[in-house]
């Protein structure tokens, strides 16, 4: 900007004085009630006068799961969330408050302006980009208005692109002149602002916020000790600091901050603190036998969205259909995040503990669905419900894919175990014979080799029936038998099963056999 050009935002809408200042050649003018605020696309931390949280910076996709997020993925949902505060997610519904260290907002109230003294610092400042000298040659960056809400944005901006000088810039900008105000906001409280006067403490935010993001930023350049510094700063010194989050709610910047510190040294990474990302970062934990890490990621989304999962599920009447599910992203995370946590205990031997929480699941998320990436949703209960009718018997379902029941199907026919086949194949077909008739109404003709593996639900749904029909032909419960092999002709006539050998037999064709052998063992 040449010099003597003229910065003149508009007046503020409750008042039309402006206070003129002359600084290094440059008429600035600024409105008294809040005109130093530019509409920025981005969140609104701290928020200064007369703004409404704008829509999100980032979008993140969500999941568990992963989950199977958040998760598994989830967990499950697209997400915008810079930090604490929401899931799934991903492909995933947004989410709402962490009830353990949110405060829920229906919109902001009116906010205390930005005190004009305060604007003339900024305004002496300089009210044009400020020149930096990187390495390599000068580096330019635009502080734009100067509050500490775009500061603190361009920050995140910077932080999501991995631009470590920008966060530091920027960031650096915000404490700089912010910093002072905001250590007498934080002397001036003496517990959270609640929601409505939140976002007059805009400084104490503001700045609280700018030091956890060059935390941010510091820990994924590696220097390690300096972003802990920071995570000190804001735990330390700026305690009751909140970050709006533009779908509604606060996150509590020193409980993030402190999380930062407790996982310093390990492996372990809350990431967007979404639900689903949570929950996906469970179901990893699990695949890997990290306990450990079970416990923490599984713990930390119950603690942020227990409260609203509850009352998701307290919402519903019925089993939410496919196309509603994702909506209910808390209900499904929490609930996954519990089963997760229940396997975990499995695994380790804690049989009661394990039990309690499979019992969690079924009492208080008995309407919880877990995304299956494969393009639907399962009932997390009816898995509970499964744990808990199997814990201290030889049968597991393992990951429910018609794949692994299947297998264990055929492998308790061949141990003559006749309840280990009825349990393995009844599941497969609960769990997959809608889409095996689908399967089946799209063939006209047996698939081709290089295709055959496309319809699974098809050929293995099929090949339980099959095998269902064997082991009631060994009990010489025939009437049974003949049901099953009935199913195979009549209803999936298209299922091949693979040999490991190398090849496809065609499942009706075994059956047709199995059929006129039952007839003649019979007489009918």
């Amino acid at each position: 900007m040449p010099i003597g050009a003229a910065i003149v935002p508009a007046c503020g809408t409750r008042t039309g004085d402006c206070v003129r200042f002359e600084a290094m050649g440059w008429v600035v003018s600024f409105a008294l009630a809040g005109a130093l605020l530019a509409p920025a696309e981005a969140l609104a931390f701290g928020r200064q006068p007369d703004q409404e949280p704008q829509e999100a910076l980032r979008e993140r996709p969500r999941s568990a799961q992963t989950a199977p997020e958040d998760v598994g993925e989830a967990s499950q949902a697209t997400r915008e969330h810079p930090e604490p505060g929401a899931p799934l997610a991903e492909d995933v519904p947004e989410p709402v408050e962490p009830a353990a260290w949110a405060e829920e907002s229906e919109g902001p109230a009116e906010a205390t302006p930005q005190p004009a003294e305060q604007a003339a610092d900024v305004a002496q400042a300089g009210a044009e980009p400020q020149e930096r000298t990187a390495e390599g040659g000068e580096r330019w960056f635009d502080f734009g208005d100067y509050t500490s809400q775009t500061l603190t944005t361009k920050a995140w901006e910077s932080l999501e692109s991995g631009d470590l000088e920008a966060v530091m810039a920027y960031a650096g900008e915000c404490i700089e002149l912010y910093a002072e105000e905001a250590r007498a906001q934080q002397a001036s409280l003496e517990a959270f602002a609640p929601a409505e006067q939140a976002f007059d403490v805009w400084a104490l935010n503001d700045v609280a916020t700018a030091h956890f993001i060059r935390g941010k930023a510091l820990l994924d350049a590696g220097r390690g000790d300096e972003a802990l510094a920071e995570f000190t700063t804001v735990v330390d010194e700026f305690g009751f600091a909140q970050c709006w989050d533009p779908k509604g709610w606060f996150w509590r910047v020193a409980r993030a901050a402190q999380d930062q510190l407790d996982l310093a040294g390990t492996e372990y990474d809350y990431g967007d603190y979404t639900s689903q990302t949570l929950t996906t970062k469970a179901w990893e934990a699990l695949e890997a036998d990290d306990h450990r890490g079970v416990a923490l990621y599984t713990g930390k989304c119950l603690e942020l969205y227990e409260e609203e999962a509850l009352a998701q599920q307290a919402a519903l009447s019925a089993l939410p259909g496919k196309d509603t599910a994702a909506g209910h992203w808390a209900l499904n995370d929490v609930g996954t995040s519990t089963f997760i946590r229940a396997k975990s205990l499995l695994g380790q031997g804690e049989i009661d503990g394990a039990k309690a929480a499979f019992q969690t699941v079924i009492e208080r998320f008995p309407y919880a669905q877990c995304w299956d990436p494969r393009g639907w949703f399962w009932q997390v209960a009816s898995a509970a419900s499964d744990h808990l009718s199997t814990i201290g018997t030889p049968y597991d379902f393992g990951d429910y894919t018609s794949e692994a029941l299947t297998t264990k199907a055929w492998e308790a026919l061949d141990r003559k175990d006749h309840k280990g086949v009825e349990i393995y194949t009844r599941k497969c077909v609960q769990l997959y014979e809608e889409e095996a008739r689908n399967q089946q109404t799209s063939l006209a003709e047996y698939a081709s080799k290089e295709r055959a593996f496309d319809y699974w639900a098809l050929n293995d749904v099929a090949t339980c029936y099959f095998i269902l029909g064997e082991s009631l032909m060994a009990q010489q419960r025939y009437e049974e038998a003949r049901a099953a092999f009935e199913r195979v002709v009549d209803d999936f006539s298209f299922a091949q099963c693979w040999d490991p050998k190398g090849w496809f037999w065609k499942v009706t064709i075994g059956a047709r056999g199995r059929l006129n052998k039952i007839s003649a063992l019979t007489g009918a």
